[in-house]
């Protein structure tokens, strides 16, 4: 089956496989899991299993993500329509507006599609990926195909957190937490998909066996360098080096979103000093303190604040790491 085909999760995967066996499977599926951990991955192979048991080229252009997408434009309740993709038995919806809010249309648009055209003898499979991010008004259109929904039609949810997402949504669906496997399966995993071994170990114990993470930092060169100068950032902290840290930081005072992405990156590096992980370059207190600047920082940087000025406090404060 696809899902084997995802790292550890042994209770999930054969709780959802017992279900699908005995055609026992609800008609709404919710995964839980932090960004990384593979909850997309985990929808799209249980989507696959149940519309094709047999496996084959459908199945593995849908753990691909190649299937069918509902897309709309911000602003406008009626602009949603259905891009045909290779898979068309699967449809995706993630969101599209602002911070990747989902926007009405969109549902508006899946819902048209499921209950208009013919089904297909494998059924249908609607993925929607972050339904944390759904607003009242999207929630209550897709609440209106949850509760009778067309015979065939599975619906398989993921979410960062199960508090971020509506009681009304939760309340219809069966709910699974996808949990982060080990960083030595971590990067065995990630390895066997091609990254460097080297890499995969580094990377695995940095994001505390976030399949996805990894594979996404180390197969992007502009993400790679980012960790890289992450790395370097955590270094300075570990030597109380202010002056480095602002050379590195002083390139990112007009960019405000790659200040961010880099500080996030920043603060993974001093968890996973705070774990002891012997790849992290600032350990212990400093680390937890490092952690707190990152933090503060990336929610001033959310605020609004100047850039230049956030960056430029942030790394005079390391002297005091």
């Amino acid at each position: 089956m696809m899902l084997d085909r995802m790292e550890g999760n042994a209770e999930l995967k054969s709780s959802v496989q017992l279900m699908l066996a005995a055609r026992r499977l609800t008609h709404s599926v919710l995964l839980v899991g932090e960004e990384g951990l593979g909850a997309g991955f985990a929808a799209r192979c249980i989507a696959a299993d149940y519309l094709y048991p047999a496996g084959g080229a459908p199945a593995e252009a849908l753990l691909r993500g190649e299937c069918c997408r509902a897309v709309g434009k911000p602003g406008d309740r009626d602009s949603g329509h259905v891009e045909t993709g290779i898979v068309r038995e699967a449809i995706s919806v993630a969101g599209m507006g602002a911070g990747g809010k989902y926007l009405v249309s969109q549902v508006k648009a899946m819902r048209s599609e499921i209950f208009n055209t013919s089904l297909s003898a494998e059924g249908r499979a609607v993925l929607l990926y972050h339904v944390e991010k759904m607003n009242e008004e999207s929630a209550n259109a897709l609440l209106k195909v949850m509760e009778e929904p067309p015979e065939g039609v599975l619906f398989l949810l993921t979410a960062d957190s199960l508090a971020g997402v509506l009681p009304t949504i939760r309340s219809r669906c069966v709910s699974f937490a996808v949990a982060p496997v080990s960083p030595e399966q971590c990067a065995r995993y990630c390895a066997a998909q091609g990254v460097d071994k080297k890499t995969a170990a580094l990377y695995s114990e940095l994001f505390d066996g976030h399949i996805g993470t990894v594979l996404a930092a180390a197969q992007d060169e502009a993400r790679t360098a980012q960790v890289e100068k992450a790395l370097q950032l955590a270094k300075a902290a570990a030597d109380r080096d202010s002056y480095a840290a602002a050379c590195l930081l002083a390139a990112y005072e007009k960019d405000k979103a790659g200040a961010a992405a880099l500080l996030t990156d920043f603060r993974t590096v001093a968890a996973a000093g705070l774990r002891q992980s012997p790849h992290a370059p600032v350990q212990g207190i400093a680390a937890q303190r490092a952690l707190r600047l990152a933090e503060a920082a990336i929610q001033r940087l959310g605020a609004q604040v100047n850039p230049k000025i956030v960056l430029s406090v942030f790394a005079a404060k390391f002297r005091a790491l």
